[in-house]
């Protein structure tokens, strides 16, 4: 059984949100009821939370993700300097 449920929230960070969810084919009420699940200690094996998500919610350390610019630069340089 679903229920709507009223939030007050920015709406650059609602804009942002959409734009989130279109982009990984998933509806905004999908990803908050999967972050609410998470929360709340239900199914966390079971949902996956983009760590994105997880980074804005303050869960994990945005230094714990790394630099894709940085990472590919490593790459690019092993391949076409070492290689």
């Amino acid at each position: 059984m679903t229920t709507k449920l009223t939030l007050s929230v920015d709406k650059k960070v609602i804009q942002r949100a959409k734009r989130y969810a279109q982009t990984h084919k998933k509806s905004l009420s999908e990803i908050v009821t999967n972050y609410l699940d998470y929360l709340s200690g239900k199914g966390e094996e079971l949902v996956e939370i983009d760590p994105e998500v997880l980074e804005a919610s303050g869960h994990i350390s945005p230094d714990s993700i790394p630099d894709v610019k940085e990472l590919r630069y490593r790459y690019l340089k092993e391949k076409y300097l070492n290689g």
